[in-house]
This record gives C-alpha cells, structure tokens and sequence, in this order.
C-alpha cells in the first residue's frame, strides 16, 4: 500500500513597507505577525522595504553630489550609466539592511530564517536601472529555502539585470518584489502590511470621512493607482490580476480593517459558477501636479455621474474594464475641498 505525501503548508508573501518599519525597533511588531502565520500552519515569504525616509536620504545625498539633481528622478536609466548604476547600488543597500535585520528578529524568536538579496531570490530584470521592468523570476533558492524549514527574507525593490548588473524596480518596487515572487512560487496569497491597514475609498487626508472597503475590484485598484492614489503599486496590481493571486491589503494588528483585491469578475462567469458578483463602491484619487490637480471618481459604469459636482478648469471620462474614471481639473490648492465635495455628493450617501 503506497502513503500519500503530505501536502506542504500553503505560501504566503507578506510585504512590509517603509510606513510599517519606521525605526528598527518596528521589526519586533512585524515579526511577531510572520509568527503568528507559522503557528497557523503556513510557509511565510517575507519582502521588506527600507526604513521609512531612507531612500529618500541616500537619492538626498546622492544628488548633492551630481551636476544635475534631477538626473536620479528620471526613470529607466540605460544600462551604461555609471551614475545609475552607483544610484541603484547605494539605494539597495536601504532594503537590504532591513532584510537582514528582520532575519535576526526572527531568529531571535526561534524561528529560522535567512536573508535574500532580489538577486538571490531570482527576480531577473531587464538591462536599466532606477525603474527596470521585471522580466521574470526564478526562485529555486526561496523553494530550497522553505524546504529546509526557513523563513526566507527578501529585500524587495531590486533585482539583477540581463547584463548582470544590480537593478531597482522604482518608487513602490517593493509592492511588485512581493506580488512577483508571490505568483512565481504560487502562493495562497499575498499580504501587504500598511501602516493605515486595508483600503479606503478616499485619502483620509482629504477626505476624513472616508470608509474602509472589505472587498476592492482589481482593475479599480490599478486605475486608483494609476491616477495619483498612494495605495498599491499599479504595475503590481496588474501582475497580480494576470497571475490570479489573491492580494490582502492589512495593518500588523489583525483585528484592524482589512481588505481583499479579487480579480474582476464578469456577470457570465459569476452566473456560471453560482457565486456571488463584487460589491460596486466608488473611490477617489488625487493626482496634485505643480499648479494643478486631477480628481478622478472610479467605479461601476452604470453607478457613475457624467460629471464630478465641482467647478473645473477641465473635464473627462474614459472606460476601462467594466469601469469608468470621470475626471476634473481644479488648483491644486483647491484639490482637497472638491474632493471632500465629490464624496459628500456622491459618495457618503452609498454608506
């Protein structure tokens, strides 16, 4: 009589960001989360990003040493730009402290764990730097690494090169280091730790109303995103629509609001399967340029006004995906009052 293997615990990513790992006394907090999983039963994949402010201080420093102190800024640098090759080694080093640290917490709990580079972790790019395009991922040493029992910790944000150099992904890489490898080594899902917790249908910032969404479709995420708001990386969203890999927006304390992001699901598919269709919400997203700003409302075509209730220098609408964006230009000074006007109009009332 042959034994059937056991079937291995499940995967699951978790991404902590610079709004979670202010200081290095933060990792004990998010440590103790990774514990928790291990006591569920699951195989944990951990991705950091550097502590809060310190990408932003070596570009700082970088740049007081360049002839222009924008050249940083720009994205994609060719391969042969010795100024963003060194740009793109000095702010690795950012993440990789961080995972090395958080290596250490966990050891220090008893749990083992070893510390990755994103080169280690086989998140191959193309020949740029400062915003390369991930290309594909290998993981073979992370499955060796979960095979031996230990707690993998990556540090997100880099890669390496089809020439062979070290390469960083750009502003909110770390999102797509975690969505990435999520999808390479099939993971039950993908947890994003962030300071506020799951995801709101406006900045609070702006609006102080704003709600806390249990479930978000994934094409009105990536549109959120794209126009301005500061909540997932949009080219993450996108990778982990395509590889069908359930995102969980969350703070460290699991009893605080959480969010789930599902892929779209059509009126066919969900009459086919019998399951449930997705709660239609509207969100909001602030894009502030230097004089001035877009408001843009996403959500359900058929939920949507055909112009936002504010007095605007411009307007529009386009579709996407079943959804619809309708936007409008105000100063940018006037950006959080017309926003708070657009919620009050449209939006409170759906509570």
């Amino acid at each position: 009589m042959t034994v059937a293997s056991p079937t291995p615990a499940a995967i699951v990513v978790d991404k902590f960001g610079g709004s979670v790992l202010r200081r290095p006394e933060d990792i004990a907090a998010a440590v103790g989360a990774v514990v928790e999983q291990r006591a569920a039963g699951l195989r944990p994949v951990v991705v950091v990003s550097a502590f809060e402010g310190v990408t932003d201080a070596i570009l700082g420093s970088a740049a007081v040493l360049l002839p222009d102190s924008d050249l940083l800024r720009r994205p994609a640098h060719e391969p042969n730009s010795p100024f963003a090759r060194e740009a793109d080694r000095a702010l690795a080093t950012g993440e990789t402290l961080s995972a090395a640290l958080f290596a250490l917490g966990l050891e220090a709990r008893g749990i083992p764990a070893r510390s990755f580079s994103g080169a280690e972790a086989g998140i191959r790019t193309a020949a740029a730097h400062l915003g390369a395009e991930v290309r594909r991922v290998l993981p073979r040493r992370l499955r060796a690494a979960l095979a031996d029992g230990l707690v993998p910790v990556v540090a997100g944000f880099q890669g390496i090169g089809s020439h062979g150099e070290l390469t960083t992904l750009g502003r909110g890489g770390t999102d797509l280091s975690a969505v990435v490898l999520a999808v390479a080594l099939r993971a039950e899902r993908c947890e994003l730790f962030k300071d506020v917790g799951g995801v709101m249908d406006a900045d609070p910032h702006d609006v102080p109303d704003a709600r806390f969404l249990d479930v978000v479709d994934a094409v009105q995420l990536e549109l959120l995103a794209e126009l301005g708001a500061e909540i997932v990386h949009p080219v993450a969203v996108r990778r982990a629509r395509r590889g069908r890999l359930r995102l969980v927006v969350r703070a460290l304390d699991a009893s605080q609001p959480k969010t789930m992001i599902r892929p779209t699901r059509r009126r066919r598919a969900v009459a086919e399967d019998g399951g449930a269709e997705l709660p239609g919400v509207l969100m909001l997203a602030i894009d502030r340029r230097e004089r001035i700003a877009r408001v843009s409302l996403v959500g359900p075509a058929p939920m949507m006004p055909e112009l936002l209730p504010v007095p605007a220098h411009g307007a529009g609408s386009f579709d996407e995906g079943g959804m619809r964006v309708v936007w409008a230009e105000v100063p940018v000074e006037h950006a959080s009052s017309a926003a708070r006007s657009v919620y009050a109009a449209l939006m409170a009332s759906s509570a």
